[in-house]
C-alpha cells in the first residue's frame, strides 16, 4: 500500500512541473521533544498552486503545494510520504533575493507507525507510538532565497489529531537546502 500511495504523490507532483516556481529541496535534520531520538532526511518539492494570492506593497502570498519523501532513521528505519498546502510570505524589493516564511497543513502516511531508537536520555523512553499509519503533518519554516538558491529552518510536527487512541506525535527539526527552477 505504501508503495503504489507514494508513487501516486511523487505522479500528481511531476504532473505540475509545467508551471515556474518550483523548487526542489534537500534537508536533514532529527526528532525534537519526543520519546524517541531519530535522524531525519528529506526531499520535497513545492510547486505553486496560486501565485501572487496577496500583494501588498513589496509583500507577497504565495499558496503552493509541497510533496515530500522523508525517512527516519535509528533501531528502525520509518519512512514517509505526504501533501501539504503552503502559505508563503515573501518580501521582495530585488528579484534575486528575498527572505521568506512559511506555514502548511496536510497529511502525511508513515510506513511504520511505531518509532524505536538507542537514546542514552535518561528522561526518554526510547519509543514513540504514532497510533496509526496517517498522520497530520503542520509546518513552519523561515529562509532566504538568492537567486535559484535557498536555505530555510523548518519545523514540523506529526500528529494522528487523536483519531487513534494512541497519538504521541513527533516533532522534527530540519535544515534545507533549496534549488528554483
Amino acid at each position: 500500500m505504501f508503495p503504489r500511495i507514494l508513487v501516486l504523490l511523487i505522479s500528481n507532483g511531476l504532473a505540475s512541473l509545467y508551471a515556474h516556481g518550483q523548487v526542489i529541496t534537500i534537508s536533514g535534520g532529527n526528532t525534537v521533544r519526543v520519546a524517541s531520538k531519530h535522524d531525519y532526511a528529506s526531499l520535497e518539492a513545492n510547486l505553486p498552486l496560486r501565485q501572487e494570492l496577496w500583494e501588498k506593497g513589496q509583500w507577497y502570498l504565495d499558496l503552493n503545494h509541497a510533496f515530500s519523501v522523508s525517512g527516519f532513521h535509528d533501531v528502525n528505519n520509518v519512512y514517509l510520504a505526504s501533501w501539504a498546502p503552503n502559505l508563503i510570505l515573501r518580501w521582495q524589493n530585488r528579484h534575486d533575493f528575498y527572505p521568506y516564511f512559511q506555514i502548511g497543513f496536510g497529511v502525511a502516511l508513515l510506513s511504520d507507525d511505531y518509532f524505536e531508537s538507542e537514546d542514552n536520555d535518561p528522561r526518554h523512553t526510547g519509543t514513540t507510538d504514532m497510533g496509526s499509519h496517517g498522520q497530520f503533518e503542520s509546518s513552519i519554516a523561515v529562509g532566504v532565497i538568492y537567486g535559484q538558491f535557498g536555505v530555510r529552518a523548518k519545523l514540523y510536527h506529526y500528529s494522528n489529531a487523536n483519531i487513534s487512541s494512541t497519538n504521541d506525535g513527533i516533532d522534527v527539526a530540519e535544515l534545507g537546502l533549496s534549488y528554483l527552477f
